[in-house]
């Protein structure tokens, strides 16, 4: 079908179009291609139509927008905001319903909606609060645990568990159904140096890590109750360094286990190409396809002098099912013989002396009515001629495996439980370990500008994934898979390679200031974006002139 039909295409079955309308009401089937054709004339079209600002409302400075978080139905819009205030608005009317002054002691970072009716927010103050969307005067409780600014929150609807991270470098887990009078039961589940953040796919069987090394961590076959175990003493680093350097490392490669693709659960795979130019060094801003099939990340080079936008399927691979896709042939390595040590010389035994005979001891003491425990006492301090050695010269019983190690069960303490059994160390001599190399995951890629370094910029997909919303200067920018706004499934049948995302809108100039958080509503075809100045923009499809 050449561009002239394409255009006839599109034109009958946009959003707006009295044909595509009028076979609806008849009742006629959409055909091949419609969907495309219909998402592309609503988000191509996509306008601004209402903002807000502190200025205007004649209200307390906001600061920057951080983060924007629609509730589940799409009715409320939650605003995430550097002056320690959250807003509250409905998305409809666009009007703010309610302001939480003073909601942390610091900036805030993000928001996520549980339910229908609670929400829970982080900050830099290293806390994390639960609200109640129908009583905001106070909030629902503080979570402490991390040392260091917590960044996001992600929510496991199947395990009921609240996951947060931050720039301690640890993930929690939080039982907000178990409540005590210090704390909500919770745990550390994983620790690792340069972690940025951690999200959950939508049905939270994959877990995926974004870090300061350029590096992606995915968790397939996700299992919170046992992670902490499983993980404990990986270090993603360590094993990241061994496979860059192809030189054995044995504290990393005990863990080889975790990425064998045979595991049931909490299989590790790491992530590290990215398009040609693009040497990652910073992954700050990390969101999850709505269906799961891909990441889409925003990365800093290691120059700060170029930001790329990267999707990265995420999906896990069946070889019975897909009998094209091959690993990367690990590398044996075999570890160097060991230097024996010389056993230290024994001592030669001195010759046996008969003991002089001691009137005063050999005698048989008569035994009186109590005296016979101190009696014995004596003898065995004394340690003559009783064949008892005295107390300090016995060998201690070692103690039991299972008296020496910690409980493995969630507390209110935060800390780390050690492993049940410990992984054997590669000590053995001539034994080949196998260094895993990286499967290429990139799909798209887009290089985008370099403004407002130290900054993170949120991206967000779509309702349906079709589309990427991306902070672009003082504006945003829409990009999508190709021309017409097609699916991620459809996209990459016949995947030849990564290839650059589409440019297919932009909206420059309504915001004074960078715009660092952007959100499309999970229901309607809305997407709003926020600013460092605290202003906030609604877009919709439009297919007039604008009202703005």
């Amino acid at each position: 079908m050449g561009n002239k039909d394409d255009t006839v295409f599109l034109a009958k079955y946009s959003a707006f179009s009295p044909y595509r309308l009028f076979r609806r009401e008849v009742g006629f089937a959409p055909p091949l291609g419609a969907g495309d054709a219909l998402a592309r004339s609503l988000y191509c079209g996509m306008k601004p139509i209402a903002s807000w600002s502190s200025e205007d409302a004649n209200a307390l400075p906001t600061g920057g927008v951080f983060n924007l978080e629609f509730s589940p139905d799409g009715s409320l819009l939650v605003a995430a905001c550097e002056k320690k205030s959250i807003q509250i608005f409905d998305s409809l009317t666009h009007r703010r319903i309610h302001t939480v002054n003073g909601a942390h002691s610091d900036c805030v970072n993000c928001v996520k909606f549980l339910d229908g009716r609670m929400f829970a927010t982080c900050s830099d103050d290293t806390t994390i609060a639960l609200w109640d969307v129908r009583n905001l005067k106070k909030k629902i409780c503080s979570l402490l645990g991390h040392s260091n600014w917590v960044k996001n929150i992600e929510f496991s609807m199947k395990d009921k568990l609240l996951v947060t991270s931050g720039l301690d470098g640890s993930i929690y887990t939080w039982d907000i159904n178990s409540y005590s009078e210090c704390n909500l039961v919770y745990q550390r589940v994983f620790h690792a140096s340069g972690l940025m953040r951690c999200r959950l796919s939508p049905d939270a069987r994959q877990m995926v890590m974004c870090t300061t090394r350029g590096l992606l961590v995915i968790v397939h076959n996700l299992n919170l109750t046992t992670l902490a175990q499983d993980l404990h003493g990986f270090k993603p680093n360590m094993y990241r360094l061994m496979q860059m350097s192809n030189q054995l490392i044995p504290i990393a490669a005990q863990y080889d286990h975790l990425f064998d693709s045979k595991r049931s659960q909490n299989r590790i795979e790491f992530i590290s190409d990215f398009p040609e130019g693009n040497d990652a060094e910073v992954v700050s801003a990390l969101q999850i396809h709505p269906l799961g099939w891909s990441a889409l990340s925003r990365n800093i080079s290691h120059d700060d002098r170029s930001e790329w936008s990267c999707i990265h399927d995420i999906q896990p691979v069946e070889r019975s099912s897909d009998k094209s896709v091959v690993d990367p042939p690990p590398v044996a390595v075999a570890l160097p013989a060991r230097r024996t040590r010389r056993p230290p010389r024994r001592p030669r035994p001195r010759p046996y002396r008969q003991p002089r005979p001691m009137a005063s001891v050999t005698p048989a003491l008569p035994e009186q009515p109590g005296q016979g425990h101190r009696n014995f006492n004596m003898q065995r301090i004394m340690g003559i001629n009783t064949g008892i050695a005295p107390p300090a010269a016995r060998a201690r019983p070692r103690p039991r495996a299972d008296e020496d190690e910690e409980s493995t069960s969630p507390s209110t303490s935060g800390q780390t439980p050690r492993a049940a059994s410990a992984s054997p160390e590669p000590e053995s001599e001539g034994i080949k370990y196998f260094i895993r190399q990286n499967r290429e995951r990139l799909l798209y890629y887009v290089e985008e500008t370099n403004e407002g370094k130290g900054f993170i910029k949120e991206l967000c997909y779509s309702a349906d994934g079709r589309l990427v919303c991306s902070p672009f200067g003082c504006g945003m920018r829409l990009l999508a898979l190709n021309e017409r706004c097609g699916e991620l499934s459809h996209c990459v049948e016949g995947f030849s390679g990564p290839k650059p995302m589409v440019d297919v809108g932009q909206s420059l100039g309504h915001h004074q200031d960078l715009v660092v958080s952007c959100k499309f509503s999970p229901r309607y075809h809305l997407l709003v974006t926020g600013c460092l100045e605290g202003k906030i923009v609604w877009y919709e499809p439009f297919s007039g002139e604008t009202m703005y």
